[in-house]
């Protein structure tokens, strides 16, 4: 009986680790922590297909129309390609030129347009290491 029994624990957990690393790899594809960067919508064939893109605001290309914003990203390594980007919802507070962010939506490769359904901006000076203030002096009694 203790055989039996140890044999079906062994299925059950392998069951489960089989589940839990086939979800795991299911998460990270439909969405994953990675990102394109806008130079490489060219190269693959994403026409259609929900993307994830990662870029720098060009300036001076924000357009806002009600809660719809139009404006176009750069590649964040420096290459010469962008892609306009249509996003109609509510725009982070640190949103704006010059701000690098993640956008997911259907990539229109003619059109050279990403229709966003998320918008995230990274900030990355507020997460530097901030200069302590000077030392105050103790107050002696």
């Amino acid at each position: 009986m203790e055989r039996l029994t140890r044999r079906r624990l062994l299925i059950a957990v392998t069951v489960l680790v089989v589940a839990f690393a086939t979800a795991a790899v299911w998460l990270v594809r439909s969405q994953g922590a990675y990102y394109r960067q806008v130079a490489e919508l060219g190269g693959a064939d994403l026409d259609g297909k929900v993307v994830k893109v990662g870029g720098r605001v060009v300036p001076d290309s924000i357009a806002a129309q009600g809660s719809l914003q139009t404006f176009v990203i750069s590649d964040l390594r420096g290459a010469s390609e962008t892609v306009e980007v249509r996003y109609a919802g509510i725009v982070p507070d640190t949103f704006g030129p010059h701000a690098d962010v993640v956008v997911l939506g259907t990539y229109d490769a003619a059109a050279g347009l990403i229709v966003a359904d998320e918008l995230q901006t990274k900030c990355p000076s507020k997460y530097e290491a901030s200069r302590s203030p000077t030392p105050r002096a103790s107050p002696t009694q």
